[in-house]
């Protein structure tokens, strides 16, 4: 499994668009085995979400995040958690162990269709 955070330093960054990287965390049998940071590249949000797939991100963990680009990742398969805050490896420890508070696991949501409201953002810190 591969969480990536995105993330501003160690710290998750407020609103996934403004990111300056991602932490990847590698876990095996639920403990963090190795900790990568990925820049982040200047590439569209399709492109992005691709490219995380490619390297085996299974969850995604943020601040906020637009509607739209959730809606890729949810539709690519990585599992996005809006509303984190904090260190990026205690958010994704926290995910492993289930005790990440005040969060909201976006994928289940249905209606994704909003194209009379083009940009908005979930779990608003």
């Amino acid at each position: 499994m591969r969480i990536a955070v995105a993330s501003t330093g160690l710290e998750v960054a407020p609103r996934f668009s403004q990111c300056t990287s991602y932490m990847c965390y590698t876990v095996s049998r639920g403990v963090i085995v190795e900790c990568q940071n990925m820049p982040k590249p200047a590439v569209s949000g399709a492109k992005l979400v691709s490219l995380l797939s490619e390297i085996g991100v299974d969850v995604l963990i943020v601040g906020t995040i637009e509607y739209d680009i959730a809606n890729l990742f949810c539709h690519a398969g990585v599992e996005v958690i809006a509303g984190a805050s904090g260190s990026a490896r205690e958010v994704a420890q926290g995910y492993l162990t289930r005790t990440l508070t005040g969060v909201d696991e976006l994928c289940h949501l249905d209606d994704w269709d909003r194209e009379d409201e083009p940009e908005h953002n979930l779990a608003e810190a």
